[in-house]
């Protein structure tokens, strides 16, 4: 079993499987001291290696589970860091608590701004992908409808200087816990070198797709406390950009998915079209 060598390397623990936030295949290992977890993928998954390098820039911070060791064994990848008892954030606008999620969002901008996009690529070493606006060529993605197509290149063609800052790539309160009011970040497989807007725009898109009726007030707050900490240009067309650069990147990644699943992510393109962000 792959379990059976985190029985041996760590001794009178009991394994729980946890989920409730985490991806992969996520193990509580209970009798250690600090309490850790596990998360357990194939050996060479990208996604992983990914998470690995991000921690390892972050782990001086305690804006992310400190990341205790790593390894690999019979064909997985083990990735052992700090067990957050908290919740994960998205609860809050799950039950309608407006001044918990107010302030969960104004943290995730002092986070963001502060701790995470302050990181730059020319000061690091560590070997994290680039993320550009346009990362594929876009014909691949040939279930697009065509129409649908020329307007992500329409909207895509903008001039913008592509700062390389440390971006999450997913950020939002579905992959923040929250402990004793501190806010944890969690899952960075996502994460590379791009511009900031990558994330300001993803919070943004996912506030106004599952929370409509408090998306203006959530995200008036995230961006006021942002920009306090950075003179980013931030306006529409930029969001849009952005926004629809990132769901084009997910669309790369379920090319070979069930249709059902390509068709919600169109549908999900087309509504990203015709909304307004910042209105």
């Amino acid at each position: 079993m792959i379990t059976d060598i985190l029985l041996q390397k760590y001794k009178n623990i009991k394994l729980t499987e946890l989920n409730g936030g985490y991806t992969n295949y996520t193990l509580l290992l209970e009798g250690t001291s600090p309490p850790v977890i596990a998360k357990i993928s194939k050996n060479g998954d990208i996604d992983k290696l990914i998470e690995i390098n991000s921690l390892k820039l972050l782990n001086y911070t305690n804006i992310t589970p400190k990341l205790h060791d790593y390894f690999e064994n019979n064909g997985y990848l083990y990735t052992i860091m700090d067990y957050i008892p908290g919740v994960n954030c998205q609860n809050y606008l799950d039950n309608f608590d407006s001044d918990k999620a107010h302030e969960i969002y104004k943290q995730l901008g002092q986070i963001l701004a502060r701790d995470i996009h302050s990181i730059k690529s020319r000061n690091s070493t560590r070997s994290l992908p680039t993320i550009k606006l346009v990362n594929i060529e876009l014909d691949s993605l040939d279930f697009i409808p065509l129409v649908l197509m020329n307007e992500v290149r329409t909207i895509l063609n903008i001039n913008i200087e592509e700062e390389q800052v440390l971006i999450h790539g997913d950020y939002g309160p579905h992959n923040a816990l929250i402990l004793n009011e501190s806010l944890y970040i969690i899952d960075w497989e996502w994460a590379g070198w791009g511009h900031p807007l990558q994330d300001i725009s993803w919070i943004l898109w996912f506030v106004h797709l599952h929370y409509p009726q408090i998306a203006k007030e959530l995200s008036g707050t995230f961006l006021t406390t942002y920009c306090s900490y950075s003179k980013i240009q931030i306006n529409e067309e930029l969001i849009k950009a952005f926004s629809v650069s990132r769901i084009i990147n997910i669309m790369d990644r379920i090319r070979n998915a069930s249709i059902d699943v390509q068709q919600e992510w169109i549908r999900r393109l087309q509504w990203t079209m015709n909304t307004n962000f910042l209105g």
